[in-house]
C-alpha cells in the first residue's frame, strides 16, 4: 500500500514539474512575441478598445493606442489581443526557420556521431528569406 503512494506522489511530482517547464515555456515564447510590439501594431485591450499603435515607452512599460483618431496611453499589462505588422511576422517566421534549421543540423550531426557544425550564417539567413517569403504568399 505505502508503494502505490510513494509511486502516486512520484508521478504527481513529474507531471507538475512537466507541466511547470510546459508553462514557463510558453511564457517566455509570449514574452518574446510581445516585445516585438512596434508602431503599426494593431491592438485590442482587456477593455476591448481597438486601435493601432502610435508610439511605445519600454522603460515604463507603456504604449500609446491612436483608435479614431484619439490617443490613449496604456499599460503593456492591457494587451489582449494583437496582431504585428507583417514584416515582423515575416522576421519572426525567419528566426524560427533558422533556429529549426540549426536544430535539425545538430540533430542530424549527433545522430551521424559527429561534432555538430552549426549552418554558415548566409545558409541560415537564405533559408529563412526563402520560408518567409512563402510565408508571406
Amino acid at each position: 500500500m505505502l508503494w502505490i503512494i510513494l509511486v502516486a506522489i512520484v508521478g504527481l511530482f513529474a507531471w507538475s514539474t512537466y507541466q511547470s517547464k510546459q508553462r514557463k515555456k510558453q511564457e517566455l515564447k509570449e514574452q518574446n512575441k510581445r516585445s516585438r510590439i512596434c508602431a503599426g501594431t494593431k491592438i485590442i485591450t482587456i477593455g476591448g478598445i481597438m486601435g493601432v499603435v502610435v508610439s511605445i515607452d519600454h522603460e515604463n512599460r507603456t504604449f500609446v493606442l491612436e483608435t479614431n483618431g484619439t490617443l490613449i496611453e496604456f499599460d503593456m499589462r492591457a494587451i489582449y489581443q494583437y496582431t504585428l505588422p507583417p514584416e515582423v511576422e515575416a522576421q519572426i517566421a525567419a528566426e524560427a526557420a533558422a533556429q529549426a534549421a540549426a536544430q535539425e543540423a545538430a540533430k542530424n550531426a549527433k545522430k551521424n556521431g559527429k561534432k555538430a557544425d552549426a549552418p554558415k550564417p548566409e545558409v541560415k539567413e537564405e533559408k529563412a528569406e526563402e520560408k518567409a517569403e512563402e510565408k508571406a504568399e
